[in-house]
């Protein structure tokens, strides 16, 4: 049977969590190991869970690095084949939620994620409950379960990104290493998404500013102008309408480092499989399907990526080689540290 590690970062939002955690532990499916990454809180969230939930390991980390940097560090501080994301304030709505997850995987090795279906405490359904599985752009950071070794393939979430479309990024780099995104619409995840911590004028200025790294690091050169303009315009139109408008003045002043990290990270994906994620993000992004849709429209697989050996013998090193040579690059780039 497959292993299933759980990450949660968290940061004030005890009460929340003592569910989140409950729920999980309540699925059919075992989770080999739970992983709380507390990025900092102030609220009894340390004694709550070592003193109610003693299998969850929990690692507090000694100042607020953001939700990313959590999930990085969660990310290589686990070991299951698959990586279960949930918030501090979702769970799974039925008990088998994680087993009929873990199944798509199994079944199907060109798919690196499985974005579940996110269901909000106002109502708001991502997916239609009785479609099929089918390809979506990316998934949601509150619901969803990853392959290991195809993110490990591609690598961690750009740190500099801190907040807001660390997922979008990811999976155009899926995408474009010949890996399928696939929404299951009848596993459903409930986001209570509690206003702790929230605060959209910071949410819209990261949404912004990362939209446009995202665009600098990924986008197929010839295409860059276009799009780059295109993430500013579609982003200031949003501001205009929801606010706060000044954070196009904010994002103006971030130009410079804008630049700076997109062009660290630059490795720009294929014309094809920009064009493909581009549609998705059209017609199939989570929330953009209307919940009255009855039918959608099931994108065929992808070939199957190339296993790690025969891309290390086309390249002349070992596989351990490789895996040896990513990790001394990320430790210089920031890559969360290993904890026993």
């Amino acid at each position: 049977m497959a292993s299933v590690s759980a990450v949660i970062a968290t940061y004030n939002r005890a009460p929340e969590l003592r569910t989140a955690l409950s729920r999980l532990l309540a699925q059919t499916h075992a989770v080999a190991e739970i992983l709380v990454v507390d990025d900092g809180s102030t609220d009894g969230t340390d004694t709550m869970v070592r003193t109610e939930f003693p299998s969850v390991r929990y690692v507090r980390l000694p100042h607020n690095a953001g939700l990313i940097y959590a999930r990085n560090f969660g990310f290589v501080n686990t070991t299951g084949d698959y990586v279960l994301s949930v918030d501090d304030d979702s769970w799974f709505e039925a008990p088998d939620g994680l087993a009929r997850a873990v199944a798509f995987l199994e079944s199907h090795a060109d798919a690196a994620v499985v974005a579940c279906n996110i269901e909000t405490r106002d109502g708001l359904v991502y997916f239609p409950r009785a479609a099929a599985p089918f390809d979506v752009p990316w998934y949601v950071g509150c619901g969803h379960l990853l392959r290991r070794s195809a993110v490990a393939s591609v690598g961690l979430y750009m740190p500099e990104l801190y907040r807001q479309g660390e997922e979008k990024d990811r999976c155009l780099r899926l995408m474009g290493a010949g890996f399928r995104v696939v929404a299951l619409p009848d596993v459903m995840v409930y986001h209570d998404k509690s206003e702790k911590g929230r605060k959209p004028g910071l949410e819209r200025f990261y949404n912004h500013r990362n939209d446009l790294i995202r665009e600098v690091a990924r986008c197929p050169a010839g295409l860059l102008p276009w799009r780059f303009a295109r993430a500013w315009i579609g982003n200031s139109w949003k501001n205009l309408r929801h606010g706060p408008r000044l954070t196009d003045l904010k994002v103006l002043a971030a130009l410079p480092e804008i630049m700076r990290i997109g062009m660290k990270h630059r490795a720009p994906v294929g014309v094809e499989a920009y064009r493909r994620w581009q549609h998705l993000a059209a017609t199939a992004a989570p929330g953009r399907v209307a919940e009255e849709k009855t039918s959608v429209v099931v994108l065929g697989p992808l070939p199957n990526p190339p296993p790690p050996s025969a891309l290390s013998e086309r390249q002349g090193r070992s596989p351990d080689a490789i895996s040896a040579c990513k990790h001394a690059r990320e430790a210089r780039e920031g890559t969360p540290p290993l904890v026993p």
